[in-house]
């Protein structure tokens, strides 16, 4: 009955993916203002969660500059729904269009390539992340690598996977990461990781981020440092609708070479900052800080 159901869900949805996709700029535009208002003022979609993680995050703004930080956040969340849906039909061409690398992310990538230094790009979710594989493998000499948490239905996660495979970029699962990423350890390679989800409690290291307490998941510093690894922080910087530049900061070019710790806090200050600078391009839905600290891992 699931794979019946998740394939009737599916056939019946993609029609309209592609329907999206292949519609010019301005007129998306003007569809995604239109789903805004629904998302927000008719369903009110995860409204409570946004609203109360701004409040945490943010306790020195007025509920007036809050409530303008969530409504400009609802209209980019419903633009980046319809940029990912536009990546379905784009040809290279336009992708290396909508996702350019600044001159001192180049520059940097290729003095990795050059030195035979393999790279961990870590990423939050801020911005159009989706746009990351669809640009990054057409402007480096890095074979590219993403890791992924496969979706239930399997018919949208073969879907969402031929999309980031589509510019040469390669996947990994999550539980496959170390695995594969063993096994490729002589390929020069950089590998993204989206560094900001909730991880498991058993695994996870507590640290202040956006004001609060907050479990994150080491494993990028914890592999580039087993695998000697370069280890760099990746933005989206958002010019309009569709159109990033993508900007980087190089942490280490050896990550054996650093205490612990160091690089994960190094990335999520950055990720802070950029959050900071504009806040409404972070993922505010997400159940973000739903653990609460062990009291024996309490700040005393």
């Amino acid at each position: 009955m699931n794979k019946f159901i998740y394939a009737l869900v599916y056939y019946a949805s993609v029609p309209f993916i592609y329907f999206f996709s292949v519609l010019p700029w301005p007129v998306l535009l003007i569809i995604s203002d239109f789903y805004f208002l629904v998302l927000y003022y008719v369903l009110g979609y995860r409204r409570s969660i946004v609203s109360k993680n701004l409040a945490l995050s943010f306790p020195e703004k007025s509920k007036s500059e809050l409530k303008s930080i969530e409504i400009k956040f609802y209209r980019y969340f419903t633009d980046m729904l319809f940029e990912t849906a536009k990546l379905f039909t784009m040809s290279d061409a336009q992708k290396l269009q909508r996702c350019k690398m600044d001159v001192e992310t180049k520059k940097l990538l290729e003095n990795l390539f050059v030195k035979g230094r393999s790279a961990i790009l870590v990423m939050g979710h801020y911005g159009n992340w989706e746009y990351c594989p669809a640009g990054l493998p057409l402007q480096s000499d890095f074979q590219s690598y993403v890791i992924y948490h496969p979706l239930s239905n399997p018919y949208f996660d073969r879907l969402m996977s031929r999309m980031r495979t589509s510019t040469s970029c390669k996947l990994y699962t999550m539980t496959g990461t170390l695995k594969g990423m063993i096994g490729n350890r002589k390929e020069m390679n950089i590998t993204a990781f989206l560094s900001d989800q909730s991880p498991d409690k058993k695994g996870a290291i507590w640290t202040q981020f956006m004001n609060q307490d907050t479990p994150v998941f080491n494993g990028p510093e914890k592999i580039a440092q087993k695998l000697q690894m370069a280890v760099i922080y990746g933005s989206m910087d958002r010019l309009k609708i569709g159109e990033y530049i993508f900007r980087t900061t190089l942490i280490c070019e050896d990550a054996s070479l650093t205490q612990a710790g160091e690089i994960t806090e190094s990335h999520l200050r950055l990720l802070e900052n950029d959050i900071r600078r504009s806040p409404e391009y972070w993922l505010w839905t997400h159940r973000r800080w739903k653990h609460k600290r062990p009291v024996e891992t309490a700040v005393s």
